[in-house]
């Protein structure tokens, strides 16, 4: 009976996380890439916390990028680069430590990714990398919300804010596509 209990409780409480207003990110995803040559930057994914509270690895966290493709005028377009999964249990672990192109825009969405609340929690951001630095973003594993800490290391092991940072962390999808995000993991046009 404690069990069932708990059970009911724990999708209770999940089922509430979700909002239907976020971006949904639809479509067939695939592995991020990382770039080769000089012109890169860093960044750093983690979550908060190494277990669930019960000793196991919590769901993996997902990062999604998007770099800029094109610019014409004030309208941006972005493609789809690919997502990247961190937790411990994961090749990459926690954290992770990716290469970014730098010297141009890029969209990141980062957080907690489950089939019951989708990509509702999940932070959203579009700033431009700057190339040797290593960008941090920590993430919660809090069930209701996800916020995320973000900032740019610096050479004391300081987290300094980011130039530029554009949150979108409540952004519907028609607010995204309006930024040039589309939300259907859409490729460049090569």
């Amino acid at each position: 009976m404690k069990k069932f209990i708990l059970s009911t409780f724990c999708i209770i409480t999940v089922g509430c996380a979700s909002t239907e207003q976020g971006a949904s990110f639809s479509g067939a995803s695939f592995e991020y890439i990382e770039p080769i040559g000089s012109d890169i930057a860093y960044l750093q994914l983690e979550t908060e916390e190494k277990t669930d509270g019960f000793g196991l690895a919590p769901y993996p966290h997902t990062a999604i990028i998007y770099e800029l493709c094109s610019r014409e005028g004030e309208n941006s377009t972005f493609g789809y680069a690919g997502d990247i999964k961190v937790s411990t249990e994961l090749k990459l672990g926690n954290p992770a430590t990716v290469k970014v192109a730098s010297g141009k825009p890029i969209f990141v969405a980062f957080g907690l990714i489950h089939p019951v609340n989708g990509y509702e929690c999940t932070s959203k951001y579009i700033f431009t990398p700057e190339r040797g630095k290593t960008y941090s973003m920590v993430n919660s594993v809090s069930w209701s919300e996800c916020p995320t800490k973000v900032g740019v290391i610096s050479n004391g092991n300081q987290v300094l804010p980011i130039n530029g940072l554009q949150v979108l962390d409540k952004a519907t999808n028609l607010q995204l596509e309006n930024k040039g995000v589309n939300v259907i993991r859409k490729k460049f046009k090569t």
